[in-house]
């Protein structure tokens, strides 16, 4: 972990963690630079060393950066820390999709197929640069204020025109919106990232996922057997339309599936359509059976080869010149007890064959036993059909000592039967010898023991010896052992010689946009005590000083109390945004004889426009035919004043009003 006040790369000052995973951490950090919030994507230290990890961590970089779009997180930098990768982000503020869901469900049909309109149109464009994602899920997608998704973490997606792409390289996401494909080892393609796309289009409309088993592997077996449980028998509100669409983005086949986003986006767009409420259910054309196998590309099995000999050997006895007696009844029965060896070689070839087969494929998931006792995880591990593998010891100031920081392979990740599980378990928290920091310059002292992760104080003093700035002496000694987090080092600042005053008298100094400490250390070293007030201010950053009183330039004698304001920033606005929905009503206006023909095939033209946060009535909203009277209901985010809606029927305004909060 990295703790908090740590300047990454010298530029992005760590704020806060905001996840942990087995691959790598997230932070909150601020761009010192840009003066901006930025999520920080770090390597984890215990993992720098391992060439798979740290080329998946770099795929993911690179996978992302190619990918410029609304709805997908922006790589805003990459780099590399004394030896550390890590990638910088734009940094989302709100909840992932599973949270919203859980906090909302059920949710408007509506809203349902607006969210998921922007999640597959951030998917079409990574499917566009050939990139498939792998490891789509609501807790991957994260939801800004405005109610937007951004799709996060192509921790594990690939590009299809790498030569990785085989099934030794396909890995799987989580299990609950994993494709049977990769449950099976299978072939990942686009269809794979479809198949999740339309579980987590069943979870939005249901408020839950369709399988769920006590174990990962039992989970993994519904998505592979068993067909998806029917939105519209326990909401008859659904329209089969809907309905079609997971069914058909989930077809266990994926020849059956959508063969695009965008196609699967199309037919979404229009299953709340008038004209589809009576459209049969979704039947898929292929079939899986429960034992399917997968067989590997390019492997051909040497059976073939024995066939073709004992064939050959066959054609020879028949064409051999036949020759009466003795001899001939022993050929023949020669040849016949040869054909009997063979064949019983090759069905117990076979038969080993099969059952190795079978067992290739049977797949473990990794147990989760991180922050368990070492010898509860052992346990755990081997009660999963695994074996333990080495066990490494590693300082951790979260985890307690003799409990498992990490497993390699991580946990969830999917393995053969057998499979050696290695171990990183917690020694505890790690001991440091402080450095000594005497002499040095203050920023540079403080930096390198924030580093070692000590809390720094800085305290001033006047010294003759010693240069302004620098450190006169610290609170621990050098070279004593101490636990960095449970310890807190005091250096001792020279301030220079302490002068002495001329004179009672001092003309007061112009201290806008002085930090405050810089104010304190003005008025300690002229022998003046400040009173502090705190204002808001628009053009004064936070912390800086506004003005004093009396006022710079004033002569004031040492001794007396000078006023001074500091700005407390710019005061945030209390306008919130505010969602409201519009509910309306088109009627359908039956063609007159004088009417063209294209009019009265194609219905009344409906034109939507919609003026909010998110919208101008430059921009058309909605576009379509409409042959009978429909309902329409158009969301709002308000902040600034009112919004307005305008509907235009057939060239003709049919509806101009302003919509407020």
């Amino acid at each position: 972990m990295i703790d908090k006040g740590y300047l990454l790369g010298e530029r992005y000052r760590i704020i806060d963690t905001l996840g942990e995973g087995g691959m790598a951490n997230v932070y909150l950090a601020k761009d010192i630079i840009l003066q901006r919030k930025v999520a920080v994507k770090v390597l984890r230290l215990d993992l720098q060393k391992e060439p798979q990890t740290e080329a998946r961590f770099q795929r993911e970089a690179l996978a992302t950066s190619e990918l410029s779009h609304p709805n997908i997180v922006s790589v805003l930098d990459v780099g590399n820390d004394q030896g550390l990768p890590y990638m910088v982000m734009e940094y989302v503020d709100g909840p992932d999709l599973k949270e919203y869901i859980q906090k909302n469900s059920p949710l408007d049909l509506h809203e349902v197929i607006r969210i998921m309109d922007q999640i597959l149109s951030a998917v079409a464009l990574a499917h566009k640069h050939n990139i498939i994602h792998r490891d789509l899920k609501p807790q991957n997608i994260l939801m800004d204020k405005r109610g937007n998704v951004k799709i996060a973490d192509f921790g594990i997606a690939v590009a299809l025109n790498q030569s990785s792409v085989t099934q030794t390289n396909s890995v799987m996401g989580s299990v609950h919106y994993t494709s049977p494909e990769q449950t099976r080892g299978g072939w990942v393609t686009k269809q794979s990232d479809i198949y999740s796309l339309g579980i987590i289009l069943y979870e939005l409309i249901t408020g839950h996922v369709p399988f769920n088993g006590d174990a990962l592997v039992a989970v993994a077996l519904k998505h592979a057997q068993e067909p998806i449980p029917s939105i519209r028998k326990k909401n008859p509100a659904v329209p089969q339309a809907l309905e079609n669409v997971v069914l058909k983005a989930t077809a266990k086949d994926p020849r059956d599936r959508y063969a695009s986003a965008q196609e699967m986006k199309a037919d979404l767009d229009t299953s709340l359509d008038f004209s589809r409420k009576d459209e049969p259910i979704f039947v898929p054309n292929h079939g899986m059976s429960d034992d399917e196998t997968i067989i590997l590309p390019g492997f051909k099995p040497q059976i073939d080869k024995q066939q073709d000999e004992d064939k050959k050997t066959d054609d020879q006895k028949q064409k051999a010149e036949t020759k009466p007696g003795f001899l001939q009844t022993v050929k023949k029965h020669k040849w016949w007890f040869i054909f009997i060896g063979i064949a019983s070689f090759l069905i117990i070839f076979i038969m080993i064959f099969a059952l190795s087969g079978k067992n290739a494929q049977q797949k473990i998931y990794v147990p989760d036993v991180t922050n368990v006792a070492e010898g509860k995880a052992k346990i755990k591990i081997e009660n999963a059909g695994l074996r333990v593998g080495t066990v490494k010891r590693q300082h951790s100031d979260s985890i307690d000592a003799g409990k498992v920081i990490e497993t390699t392979p991580s946990a969830g990740d999917s393995v053969a039967k057998g499979k050696s599980i290695d171990l990183i378990v917690s020694s505890g928290a790690g001991m440091v010898k402080v450095p000594n920091v005497v002499n040095m310059d203050y920023d540079k002292a403080a930096q390198k023991l924030e580093k070692l992760g000590f809390d720094v104080i800085r305290e001033n003093q006047y010294s003759s010896d010693v240069d302004s700035g620098n450190v006169i002496s610290q609170s621990v000694a050098a070279g004593v052992q101490v636990k960095p987090k449970q310890t807190t080092i005091t250096l001792f600042v020279s301030q220079g010689k302490l002068q002495k005053p001329k004179s009672t008298m001092i003309t007061l100094k112009n201290l806008k946009n002085y930090s405050l400490t810089s104010a304190q250390d003005y008025a300690k070293d002229n022998g003046l005590t400040l009173q502090i007030n705190e204002e808001y201010s628009d053009t004064i950053d936070k912390g800086m000083v506004i003005s004093t009183q009396p006022a710079a330039g004033t002569k004031v004698e040492r001794g007396s109390t000078v006023t001074i304001k500091v700005s407390k920033g710019a005061k945030e606005s209390e306008e919130k945004t505010v969602n409201i929905t519009k509910n309306f009503t088109v009627d359908y206006v039956a063609p007159q004889p004088s009417d063209s023909k294209s009019q009265e095939s194609e219905g009344n033209h409906v034109q939507i426009y919609i003026k909010d946060d998110d919208h101008s009535l430059g921009n058309i909203y909605r576009d379509l035919y409409i042959k009978h009277d429909m309902s329409f209901s158009i969301p709002f985010s308000l902040k600034d004043g009112s919004g307005q809606l305008k509907v235009i029927r057939d060239g003709k305004t049919i509806l101009n009003e302003k919509v407020t909060k």
